[in-house]
């Protein structure tokens, strides 16, 4: 009997392991799901790409009058001229109302002249002045309050295209418009000015002043916060440069000192270019910085010009001027060990003007014991001059490419899908948000991005990854100077592979 009671408690034992082996076998099969990536192979291109906010620029002027019956068709002429280039330096002079309010016509002047750009998809670099004589004392108004008047009456109209003008230049004043030859540039009328610019403008419009004392001095600060307030909207966080005197002398005509501003209490002192170059290097990773190269005390230095550049984090110049510089850079050869290496510094510049992206590299952790989904990680290289400043979203789009039919189950945070009805192997897209943030990357500076995949909802078999960048305001896709090129879905980021076989995936 009770040999008996053993053999049957054997049994029992030996079937309840049975039972659990099979169940164990059960759920890893039900756990375990096979996952590979094999990543594309880039490189840089050296194509000269047309993106927003970067680049060369045009300048229109245009003079606000009673009788302008001639704008309209001024606009399409500059319009038409604009093709191929993203930005324009859009100038509106005030003069004839120096004394006086705008009037309803001038305001409808200014709303048309926006209207148009806009509409053209160009992105506008504003600024308001009151001289084009080279004199602005003369051309002024004669108080500060009349300024501040036309500053607030044109504020509706600028916010109202606000997803277009990119900067603000200047705060009204100076010769041309540039902060210099003025009644109002000591410290407490131009700090007046800015800020009730700043109060009255779209927290998204960066402003910009012309020098970096001048920074300092409408900021109260001698050097950049330990923590800078990036994007958050303040006068700080918007605040730029903007230097008409590029390479016009060892002091970009005036914009530097010949002293050094170390030991120095006051805001307004200007450093040497040494220290100005360097205060510009920290500043303008979070802020925008172009201009107009002048006539080139340097003599044709090309790397020289580079340099100085790089280090202001320049994203825009004027192609009209100066151009016995622009020439010269064309004469020029570049020598380095890229891919420009043999071109001219012309074609070099005008390719690293502002941001310039390319895709370094992918990779995808997955461990089918842990994790719900995959994380596919992908590093962006910015090799511009500047970072974009601009939001831009990113996307990651999988195309099943083994065009095996399945009944695709509901893959989650998929976005969408497409297919052709009339097919049995229909394509399957599904497309991801991914977290990117390119804002102040900087010039040779690298960042990841990351989009989570739901590769336990997703049908097995193979898909392409493909990445693509939008600017986060207009929509405008943002082109790489990335090999493989981009396809209908994007650039290229590499193979997914979701069953059958063995995973080439790292825990």
């Amino acid at each position: 009997m009770k040999k008996r009671s053993k053999r049957i408690l054997i049994s029992s034992f030996l079937a309840i392991l049975i039972l659990a082996a099979v169940l164990c076998v059960y759920l890893v099969r039900q756990r375990y799901l096979d996952v590979s990536w094999s990543s594309e192979s880039f490189a840089e291109t050296d194509a000269s790409l047309v993106n927003p906010y970067r680049g060369f620029y045009t300048m229109r002027g245009y003079y606000l009058k009673e009788e302008n019956d001639s704008l309209a068709g001024t606009l399409a002429d500059h319009i038409s001229y604009n093709e191929g280039l993203s930005l324009v330096l859009v100038e509106i002079n005030l003069q004839a109302y120096a004394e006086s309010a705008l009037s309803e016509n001038a305001l409808t002047q200014i709303d048309s002249i926006l209207s148009a750009w806009a509409d053209s998809g160009t992105q506008i670099i504003l600024r308001f002045l009151y001289d084009w004589d080279g004199n602005g004392p003369a051309n002024e108004p004669s108080s500060l309050e009349q300024i501040l008047e036309h500053m607030e009456q044109v504020a509706d109209i600028v916010n109202r295209y606000a997803d277009y003008i990119h900067i603000l230049q200047g705060i009204f004043v100076g010769s041309y418009g540039e902060m210099n030859n003025s009644a109002y540039l000591n410290a407490e009328d131009m700090t007046t000015l800015i800020t009730h610019l700043s109060e009255l403008t779209d927290p998204s419009i960066y402003l910009a002043v012309r020098t970096p004392a001048q920074w300092r001095t409408v900021t109260g600060l001698f050097s950049l916060p330990d923590s800078f307030p990036a994007f958050d909207g303040s006068l700080i966080s918007r605040l730029g440069l903007y230097n008409d005197g590029i390479l016009g002398s060892e002091f970009d005509l005036g914009t530097y000192g010949d002293t050094s501003r170390e030991g120095s209490d006051n805001l307004s002192d200007a450093g040497t270019r040494t220290e100005e170059l360097a205060f510009q290097d920290e500043l303008c990773r979070y802020v925008p910085n172009g201009g107009e190269v002048v006539y080139d005390y340097t003599e044709g230095d090309l790397s020289f010009a580079i340099d100085a550049l790089s280090q202001m984090h320049i994203s825009y110049l004027n192609i009209a001027y100066d151009t016995s510089v622009l020439d010269a850079w064309k004469e020029i050869t570049y020598e380095g060990d890229d891919v420009f290496n043999g071109c001219s510094g012309y074609d070099y510049i005008s390719a690293h003007l502002g941001y310039r992206y390319i895709l370094t590299g992918s990779a995808l952790k997955y461990n089918t014991w842990r994790d719900e989904e995959a994380l596919l990680s992908f590093t962006i290289q910015n090799v511009g001059f500047a970072s974009s400043t601009r939001a831009f979203n990113a996307a990651v789009t999988l195309q099943k490419t083994d065009n095996n039919a399945s009944d695709s189950p509901d893959p989650g945070v998929t976005a969408g899908s497409a297919s052709d009805e009339d097919s049995d192997n229909a394509a399957e897209v599904f497309t991801y948000t991914a977290d990117l943030d390119l804002r102040s990357l900087s010039g040779e500076e690298s960042t990841d991005g990351t989009a989570a995949i739901p590769v336990r909802d997703l049908p097995e078999g193979t898909y392409t990854a493909y990445l693509t960048l939008t600017d986060a305001v207009t929509g405008e896709a943002i082109v790489l100077a990335s090999s493989p090129d981009t396809t209908e879905y994007g650039y290229p980021l590499g193979t997914l592979m979701i069953g059958g076989g063995s995973s080439a995936v790292a825990p």
